[in-house]
């Protein structure tokens, strides 16, 4: 679209914003330089957008009732069928309401996306249906997937479905339930923090935050390109490997996908765990907010691998207790910068930027009032931090982060996988809408310690089911070198299966 011509007081005032003091003396000149530079901009108009991502007519769909979906695991119910053929097909998928749906609306979470329809599919989209697969509908997340709870969504909390008034865990929340209800048979869930892995914890399937950049995230709300992250969640390790061989591969447009590894991850499957190391990673459990019961069914679940014919040993990696204060740095600011001033995404990369998702942002800038208090405090704190020392915390962290998947790769030159309590509680229950912000935030962070860190180091890490604790599921996490899902699937089917 054009960009208005300036008048010099607009460029006085601007200038006056920025430093330039001397501007206001020579505000004709440039002005008339300005106004004669903006005509760049038609010219970008003037050259056509390719089309990576494929797009369609729009589709049918229905909001369910409470009484059709009482823990509102969906946003949208629809049915959009896929390939005759291929080897997903007749499953029925769910995608995260931050993953681009052609013709289905999109709300990541947030009023101010309200009536925006996306005009093309993610890559994993296209992916499932090409596949064989149907899509069903697009699953509730949590307020621009910024809450490890299920608290935060603008259209309403999400249950848990093992104990109404629970957290299902976030943000990738309604994903994981709508698996435990049975109105999905796999689903699509993205994980800047854990949020497929807390919610599979916390509602008791399976969930996988592949390697950094073995699944194109191209179509897909941002947080910072860092450490975003899109996998899929299942009910059984059989079902996530037979997903994760349609997903991965290179798309051709995602930056996040350099020098990948795929392959076929039910080849290997049911090899057993014979011979292979497991490494309980000892920071990983006792934490300030770890439930005794959870850190004993984690280790109980480890020590069975022993008899399933794994090497079980404690490992330390001191450095993993500092991973999610590490992670923060880096969230804070990256957050802050892409949701909430760069219109959703980050610049400076080759990526695919949904132009139209950034206009309807564009348009609602100045609508903050319903943010939960938890995207309040990060907004705050990376603004406090960027007056007071620019982006020189972020760098740094991203920097050291390099020191920290160094203390990974090291512990896992001895072990095949390490091994943490996925969370380090069940389900808790769900705050008071009016309990105050600092309840409110807690309960938006405090199951993240161990999922935090390796989104930043972009190793594998896969959470299943390992037990209960008062009835309530408990997640084990494991984690692997990267590109290597294979055994990480090989020791989680070991444990599915017995």
């Amino acid at each position: 679209m054009p960009v208005p011509a300036p008048t010099a007081t607009e460029i006085s005032q601007l200038a006056g914003e920025l430093g330039y003091t001397a501007v206001s003396d020579s505000a004709d000149e440039y002005t008339e330089m300005i106004a004669g530079m903006l005509g760049i901009y038609d010219a970008l108009d003037a050259i056509p957008e390719p089309k990576p991502l494929p797009d369609r007519e729009p589709v049918s769909y229905y909001v369910p009732t409470r009484e059709e979906d009482p823990n509102h695991a969906w946003e949208v119910r629809a049915s959009i069928a896929g390939s005759s053929t291929g080897p997903l097909a007749g499953v029925r998928v769910g995608v995260k309401d931050s993953i681009m749906v052609a013709g289905l609306p999109m709300t990541n979470g947030t009023d101010v996306l309200s009536g925006y329809r996306p005009a093309h599919d993610a890559t994993v989209v296209s992916r499932v249906l090409e596949a064989g697969a149907e899509i069903v509908g697009k699953t509730t997340n949590e307020y621009f997937c910024m809450s490890g709870g299920s608290h935060t969504a603008s259209s309403g909390v999400v249950h848990n479905p093992h104990r109404k008034g629970h957290s299902a865990g976030g943000s990738s929340s309604g994903s994981a339930v709508a698996l435990v209800t049975g109105d999905a048979d796999m689903t699509l869930g993205a994980d800047q923090a854990g949020s497929i892995r807390m919610p599979a914890s916390w509602s008791g399937v399976v969930g996988l935050k592949p390697t950094y950049g073995l699944v194109p995230y191209t179509g897909i709300a941002a947080l910072d390109g860092y450490f975003d992250h899109v996998g899929p969640m299942t009910r059984t390790v059989y079902d996530n490997a037979r997903l994760l061989t349609v997903l991965a591969g290179s798309d051709g447009i995602d930056p996040r996908q350099r020098d990948i590894r795929s392959g076929d991850y039910l080849r290997t499957l049911d090899s057993g765990v014979r011979g292979l190391r497991v490494g309980i990673l000892t920071e990983g459990f006792g934490s300030q907010n770890a439930d005794a019961a959870v850190d004993r069914t984690v280790r109980a679940a480890a020590e069975s691998l022993r008899g399933l014919g794994a090497s079980v040993e404690d490992v330390s990696v001191p450095m993993h207790s500092l991973g999610a204060a590490l992670w923060t740095a880096i969230a804070i600011e990256g957050m802050a910068e892409t949701v909430l001033r760069n219109q959703g995404f980050g610049f400076g990369r080759a990526d695919y930027y949904p132009v139209d998702m950034m206009e309807h942002l564009l348009g609602q800038r100045d609508n903050v009032g319903g943010r939960p208090a938890n995207v309040v405090l990060f907004t705050l704190v990376g603004r406090y931090v960027d007056q007071k020392q620019g982006r020189l915390n972020y760098a740094k962290a991203v920097n050291r982060a390099r020191t920290l998947r160094a203390a990974y790769d090291g512990a896992l030159q001895r072990f095949d996988v390490l091994l943490t309590p996925t969370t380090p509680q069940t389900a808790q229950p769900l705050p008071d809408p009016a309990a105050s912000a600092g309840t409110s935030i807690q309960a938006a962070i405090e199951m993240s310690a161990n999922t935090t860190p390796f989104n930043i180091t972009h190793h594998p890490a896969l959470s299943v089911p390992c037990g209960r604790v008062d009835g309530l599921p408990v997640g084990m996490q494991l984690i692997g070198r990267h590109f290597d899902e294979a055994t990480l699937y090989r020791v989680g089917r070991a444990l599915e299966v017995g």
